[in-house]
Formats: C-alpha cells, structure tokens, sequence
C-alpha cells in the first residue's frame, strides 16, 4: 500500500513562503493548493499543484508573463503552477470543492462568491449530461 501524505502546518507555511511575492502583486487575488495535497493523497513522487486567483487578466500574454515571473522564483520540480481562469471548467470545479487556502487578499467569502459563478455553469451544463445506464 502507498503511503498518502498530507497537508501539513509546516508544508504549508513553506507554501506562504515560497509564494510570498505574489501578496505584492495587484492582479493575484489569492493563492490556493488543490490535488492530491489538498485532499491528503499525496505520495512521495507527488509535485504540490498550486493555483493563483487572478481574475483581473485578460489576456494570454498576462497569464503568460504572470506564469514567468512564477516560475522563475520557485523551484518547478517541487510545484505545479496554474492559473485559475485558464483552467478548463472540470479542473476549476476540482480546484473550488477541494482548494486549501495559501492566502486570500479579500477573504473567503469573496473568493467563494468569486467561484460561485464556476458552480452555476458547472450545474447548468449538468443539466444535459446524459446519464450512462450500462
């Protein structure tokens, strides 16, 4: 049986650290950790997947450049970094149901409202899923 790793104060303290810089930038609105560290299955060859808030890019070449100057502050082998309107829709909904929170500059309840509009067009597109009887 592998062994599953969790989320811990001092990983994420590290987390805060090493993301730091971000607090400085206007366009990241929060910092969150998702995936396998976020829901305590984590192994030893699991990267740490990282998520930045930024609702205030628009286009590819700021996504883009916010991604560089990211990558080159942390170390890449260690996390994996995505921006979160970049992500397709079943990622996004991934990341709201089981995001851990790095930082947030406005709070919670405004992040969650933020992602309440993801919630609603997932819901929406659910409605014409057609279930698979086998």
């Amino acid at each position: 049986m592998v062994q599953a790793y969790k989320l811990t104060k001092e990983i994420e303290k590290q987390i805060r650290k090493d993301f730091e810089f971000l607090k400085e930038k206007s366009e990241v609105e929060a910092v969150l950790v998702y995936g396998s560290w976020a829901k305590g299955e984590a192994t030893t060859k699991s990267d740490i997947d990282i998520c930045i808030v930024a609702p205030r890019l628009k286009t590819p070449k700021e996504f883009a450049n916010l991604l560089l100057e990211i990558w080159g502050r942390i170390d890449s082998n260690k996390y994996d970094v995505r921006i979160f309107e970049e992500l397709p829709l079943y990622i996004k909904i991934d990341v709201i149901k089981t995001h851990k929170v790095i930082f947030c500059k406005k709070g919670i309840p405004e992040l969650s409202y933020y992602f309440y509009k993801y919630r609603k067009i997932w819901q929406d597109q659910s409605l014409h899923w057609i279930d698979k009887k086998d």
